[in-house]
């Protein structure tokens, strides 16, 4: 073999540039396994020392940067058995009994993806307090609700910020659930069809905090559902991201001027003085399209593959760190935005109290209180709209003469006065824009969250 193909192979072959995050779930995995051997009598207790006092220094160099991969190992966890035999000799080969590098490698990257859920979590759970912050303090701020980016009906600003708050925490529900369903160990299934030595399953599952083994060894190796459903998470997570991104990017333009943001998270211009660009924002956007990519990714991957075991497996990792590095990075700079972000209370006001976004105020009074069919009512009230917008007035000051012109009973002389504040104060009902609403609603996310942290810390390593 000449050296460029050599090269080539060794490239095309070679992980470890990437897979190299896995480093101390391994050592952690090899750990346990060697434990697991010294228990069941496969190794002896003075060789499980031995090899548990190599792991454990390794596990310290990698902590503070000194293990050095080697391409030409083609992954890490050769890698480390590779160092681990430089520390304790040839008995690093006595580690290889009873297991595979399919399960291994399977069994870390569960372990990597379980604690990046962990991860994500806790800056959802730092989001969604954000957002119930801003809600509380804004539960009165009018604003234009909008449906087709129009203004529709007036809505609280704080409201809004509930909103996010219930897209995240679904969220965070979602990347609890994968958690739950990753947490079973494929350690022991080694290759793929189990092993004649008396193992002992359950004990490295609880020593590497599962909640039990995975039940089919051919599946144990084969199965990558748990990437596809920890890509899923993070791609719904980051188009949530991208719309509340969208949202603050237009509103924060002199055209809207309901928000503004201070200068450490808008870049200025290389030309024009004026000008401050929502870079961050922009760059949270453009990631949700890098992160749906790797869910698909992923999916073409696997689609074809045959049971149990392929090497095309192995792309599945560079696709998995690049989301989980993406998600994070976008909820650190979502959380920032919420805390920092100034909210222009006139400018919203303003922008409610135009455009007839109480029509529907009126069109409710008059079924309400003239007892006229909700449907009758909206057609009047459109009418009315276009008289209003031809006179250049608002539907409260259209005279009775003018409104008796669609209907004798909009003549009445009892024609209400509602404002963008009144409309929003009307809005009790369960879920709705009412100031009252939204402090019990802020209440109550608070109350959830705690309840899933709850849920989350006390399920760790629990049976199902």
């Amino acid at each position: 073999m000449d050296a460029t193909t050599k090269r080539v192979l060794d490239t095309v072959n070679s992980s470890v540039d990437f897979d190299y995050r896995l480093a101390q779930a391994d050592v952690a995995c090899t750990s346990a396994h060697v434990a697991m051997l010294a228990r069941q009598g496969i190794l002896s207790g003075e060789d499980s020392e031995v090899l548990l006092a190599g792991l454990k220094q390794i596990g310290v160099d990698i902590d503070e940067g000194s293990f050095i991969c080697k391409p030409e190992l083609e992954d890490i966890h050769m890698n480390v058995e590779a160092e681990l035999e430089r520390h304790v000799g040839m008995m690093a080969g006595k580690i290889g009994a009873a297991r595979g590098r399919n399960d291994l490698a399977v069994t870390a990257l569960r372990m990597w993806i379980r604690d990046k859920c962990d991860e994500v979590l806790g800056k959802l759970f730092e989001l969604i307090a954000a957002f119930v912050e801003q809600a509380e303090q804004h539960a009165r701020t009018v604003m234009p609700g909008m449906t087709h980016l129009q203004a529709a009906q007036p809505v609280s600003f704080g409201h809004l910020c509930l909103a996010y708050a219930e897209m995240f925490f679904r969220d965070a529900r979602r990347f609890g659930q994968v958690r739950e369903w990753l947490n079973e160990s494929p350690l022991g299934a080694c290759a793929l069809a189990g092993t004649s030595f008396n193992i002992d399953r359950e004990f490295t599952a609880v020593q590497l905090g599962f909640a039990q083994p995975t039940a089919n060894s051919i599946d144990s190796v084969a199965d990558r559902d748990f990437v596809l459903d920890f890509l899923g998470a993070c791609a719904t997570a980051s188009i949530h991201a991208s719309r509340f991104a969208e949202d603050v990017v237009i509103w924060i333009t002199p055209q809207f001027g309901f928000l503004s943001l201070p200068d450490f998270l808008a870049g200025r211009s290389a030309i024009m003085p004026h000008k401050r660009n929502p870079d961050a924002l922009e760059l949270v956007r453009a990631k949700s399209g890098r992160i749906v990519g790797n869910l698909n990714t992923v999916q073409i991957v696997l689609k074809g593959l045959t049971m149990s075991y392929c090497r095309d497996m192995q792309e599945d990792k560079e696709a998995t760190f690049d989301s989980a590095d993406a998600i994070c990075l976008s909820l650190d700079v979502l959380r920032l935005v919420v805390e920092h972000l100034t909210v222009h209370e006139d400018a919203m006001r303003t922008a409610a109290n135009t455009g007839f976004t109480t029509s529907t105020d009126f069109a409710d009074w008059l079924t309400r209180e003239k007892h006229i069919p909700f449907r009758q009512a909206h057609h009047m009230m459109s009418s009315l709209v276009d008289l209003a917008q031809k006179s250049g007035c608002t539907l409260a000051e259209l005279p009775p003469a003018t409104r008796a012109q669609v209907d004798e009973r909009l003549g009445a002389p009892d024609w209400p006065q509602f404002s963008a504040d009144e409309s929003i104060s009307s809005r009790t009902s369960h879920g709705g824009t009412a100031p009252s609403r939204i402090l019990q609603a802020a209440q109550h996310m608070t109350r959830r969250v705690s309840d899933l942290q709850h849920v989350h810390n006390s399920g760790k390593g629990q049976h199902r």
